[in-house]
Parts: structure tokens; sequence; C-alpha cells
């Protein structure tokens, strides 16, 4: 299994294992001429795929690592005492985003 980007679209082939995990994604489709599930972009599909097993091209690993460096500040300040770590950082600014509170995702 493997990923590619082009455009706004990630291209998954060889995904037969985790189709019904794709049929989850919102906005995904088959392209039966290329034999390959397309899903939308988001940095958010991107490491889904990861967790899934399908190996992501050098372009999608670098765009994952930008998108991680750029999202080391809380968008607000976090209503607790401790030093957050990095990886509680990047779920509350991905719960505001969600929540419309944020900005854009």
């Amino acid at each position: 299994m493997n990923a590619i980007r082009e455009g706004n679209q990630i291209r998954v082939y060889d995904a037969f294992r985790i189709k019904e995990s794709i049929k989850e994604i919102d906005g995904r489709f088959y392209d039966a001429d290329d034999k390959a599930w397309v899903v939308p972009y988001s940095p958010d599909t991107a490491a889904l795929l990861r967790l899934l097993g399908v190996s992501l091209s050098g372009e999608l690993c670098s765009e994952m690592q930008q998108e991680r460096a750029a999202d080391e500040a809380p968008i607000f300040q976090m209503p607790i005492k401790a030093a957050p770590y990095q990886h509680q950082i990047r779920a509350y600014n991905y719960a505001l985003r969600t929540f419309g509170i944020g900005g854009a995702e």
C-alpha cells in the first residue's frame, strides 16, 4: 500500500486490506481506471493513512512534519497549570479548529 499526493487529493494504491477504513473517510471515491482510492488531502487524512499502514510518499511525509512544526504553540492559552507536551498542544489546537474557534484548518 502506498500513497501519493496529487493537488488536493491523496491517491492510495493496493489498499484492498484497508478499503473498509477508507470508506469511512468523507469525500473518498474509487478511481477504477487508476485502481486507486482517492481521498481529500489534509494532514489528518495523511496521518490516518499512515496509521493504517500506508507508505506515504516523501512529499506527504515532509508536509506532515512541516504541519507539526507550525502547530507548536497553543492558539489560545491552555487552561492548565502544567507545561503541556507537544501532542497535547496539537490535540488542543485541533479541537479548537474543529469547533470553529481557532481559525481555519
